[in-house]
């Protein structure tokens, strides 16, 4: 009822105000209660090998139950697939073996044969325990696994019609690799079995993620193909919108007679030049492209910025995320606590940080650098105590500052590739590598990610074919000053007394002092390679005798040389006593020497940092047989 005085104004009846204020405080609620109960967390655990383990890490997932629906990837391989590797071995090949395929799982009958049994059955085996966690903790599961990806030669030789394009990486791999032709009904028919098969045997499957033209996968005539577009010639004219339609179709359709629909991810895909715009408007319903779906947001612990060293979130980094969680159409909730391609997962006690970062922001939300900042205060309090408060607030920022001021002044300098898959963390700094006899080098260098053995030997930047670069001095005040700030947040995380989560947080300083002496390892193998490099000339010839004329420095080169192979040494023995003094429980190592590979170090870490020690102090006097020293 409305009664219009002259003032032009309204009156209500009582009745009608409280009615109205319910509806707004019903409204004022809605986005909130709506947004969450509408969300889906997909919570990666993709290298999760122990059962144990991942049930830490489905525990630890199944908080979020509180804010929406929650799925765990379950496909990981019990082991790496040895049959991918050819004899002799192959760094490319290493690189993809642990990458779940369906016929890894429940293999077509014309597939089974040429899949090892044994392997197939430890995979079903695997993923039927951790389903059982899933359905035990009223989860939702993620499989996760390339349709595209390659098969063994014998596959080829029985069945040769269906060899579809070359997918391995030509620079790196030391045997061809082929994966099947999508195109052909016979394939599609194949992997609509096989999904039927997954989903039948593990119903709680919501949502399959896979991937194309990388990693030992691919599509014919992908522009990314790493050998190059290639595939049958019946095939060439074919639209990729159509091509990749079809393949989404086919999966689906699996999942529907398997048990129910799913939801068809691409995550690691290499659509290049137009054909994301072609693909894109073709794709069937339900189906996404991860990286263009503005539904989705991601999140995560370091592990893969860290690698090999585990247990470091930045709470600031991931403060300022979770605004993106509360705009209109967030929908998906990615949190990858994974390595890259299956190798490692990261510390349940970072996990967990991560998660109860993410739940205090869904509870109250920031919105401006000042919120984040009064968030970060407010979760200082709570881990340090709040005596610490403020000191372990500048630690938190200043270790966010100098990863964003490492990443500004040296972006190539990956933890990942250039300290692991290169092994700049391990192997020695000296000269002239070619002078290291055989058994100096058997511990490094057959897990360079290179196939030319001389080239893995002597040029400590071939990034994967390409060159990494770096700072344009050894002396960047930049990168000193980044590592500085990690160093001294570290400090501070170390001498907090009394605080609540004192252990984790001194982990935290012990994996970012690790993380300071990889980059600094780095950064001395890149400016050591250009030393080598100006002067290569002079170190390809024969030992020399230094001019008898007095200098204060020699060769030019020779002083420069020296600080950094000295530099070098100090930071492989202060990395050696991190290592021995807790370190090595925060580092992604192998269990055994069998499974020490490109991307994944051996589990005697500490052994191999001596033997790296020892053989740049045994090779200390090489370089003045070639650059003279200073003659005073």
């Amino acid at each position: 009822m409305r009664i219009r005085h002259r003032t032009g104004g309204t009156s209500r009846t009582p009745a009608f105000l409280f009615r109205l204020a319910v509806l707004l405080l019903l409204v004022s609620l809605w986005p909130r209660t709506a947004a969450s109960a509408e969300k889906v967390f997909i919570f990666s655990s993709r290298g999760s090998r122990n059962i144990g383990e991942f049930r830490t890490y489905a525990e630890q997932a199944a908080r979020l139950k509180a804010y929406g629906r929650v799925q765990v990837q379950i496909s990981a391989l019990a082991d790496k697939s040895w049959y991918e590797i050819p004899e002799g071995g192959s760094p490319w090949h290493e690189y993809a073996c642990s990458i779940p395929a369906p016929w890894k799982f429940y293999p077509h009958p014309r597939i089974a044969p040429h899949i090892p049994a044994g392997h197939v059955e430890q995979n079903c085996k695997l993923m039927a325990a951790k389903a059982a966690i899933i359905r035990e903790l009223g989860l939702e599961a993620v499989f996760t696994a390339k349709n595209t990806h390659m098969l063994p030669e014998s596959f080829f030789q029985e069945y040769p019609h269906l060899r579809g394009p070359r997918v391995d990486h030509p620079r790196r791999s030391r045997k061809e690799a082929f994966a099947w032709c999508v195109d052909l009904p016979e394939t599609l028919e194949m992997i609509e079995w096989m999904m039927a098969e997954v989903k039948r045997h593990v119903p709680e499957i919501r949502t399959v993620i896979s991937g194309t033209n990388d990693a030992g996968s691919g599509l014919c005539w992908a522009a990314a193909q790493y050998p190059g577009p290639n595939g049958p010639r019946l095939c060439r004219e074919r639209n990729v919108g159509d091509r990749v339609r079809q393949l989404c179709e086919t999966v689906h359709r699996g999942a529907v007679k398997g048990g129910g629909p799913v939801i068809f991810r691409w995550g690691n895909v290499n659509f290049w030049q137009n054909e994301m715009d072609v693909i894109l408007p073709r794709l069937p319903e339900n189906t996404y492209i991860n990286s263009r779906d503005r539904s989705l947001m991601g999140l995560g612990t370091m592990i893969n910025d860290n690698y090999p060293f585990l247990g470091i979130i930045d709470p600031l980094e991931v403060i300022g995320s979770m605004e993106r969680y509360h705009r209109p159409g967030t929908d998906n909730v990615s949190i990858n606590v994974s390595a890259m391609y299956c190798r490692f997962e990261d510390r349940p006690e970072a996990t967990g940080k991560l998660l109860e970062v993410v739940e205090d922001c869904i509870a109250e939300p920031t919105s401006d650098l000042s919120g984040r900042l009064e968030k970060l205060r407010k979760l200082s309090a709570r881990w340090g105590g709040e005596p610490n408060r403020e000191k372990l607030f500048e630690a938190f920022y200043d270790m966010h500052q100098a990863f964003a001021l490492k990443e500004a002044m040296a972006p190539r300098y990956s933890n990942f590739y250039c300290g692991v898959s290169m092994r700049h963390l391990t192997r020695p700094l000296v000269i002239k590598p070619e002078l290291l006899i055989p058994a100096e080098e058997a511990y490094f260098l057959p897990h360079v990610f290179n196939v030319r053995e001389n080239e893995a030997r002597m040029d400590w930047i071939d990034l994967h074919g390409g060159r990494m670069y770096g700072t344009a001095n050894w002396n960047d005040r930049g990168l000193r000053r980044a590592l500085g700030m990690a160093l001294g947040a570290a400090r501070t995380l170390e001498r907090l007394e009394g605080a609540p989560e004192e252990k984790w947080l001194r982990q935290v300083a012990l994996s970012l002092k690790m993380w300071a002496s990889e980059v600094r390892s780095i950064h001395n193998f890149y400016h050591a390679q250009l030393i080598r490099d100006r002067y290569a000339a002079i170190l390809c010839g024969k030992p020399r005798v230094p001019e008898k004329a007095a200098s204060w420095d020699g060769d030019p080169g020779n002083l420069e040389w020296n600080e950094i192979m000295r530099d070098e040494f100090d930071n492989t023995n202060e990395l050696i006593a991190l290592l021995e003094n807790g370190g090595l429980e925060l580092t992604a190592v192998a269990t055994d020497p069998r499974h020490e590979d490109t991307f994944l170090l051996g589990p005697d870490l500490v052994g191999q940092l001596k033997q790296k020690a020892s053989i740049i102090r045994a090779h200390w006097l090489d370089v003045q047989d070639y650059l003279a020293p200073p003659h005073k």
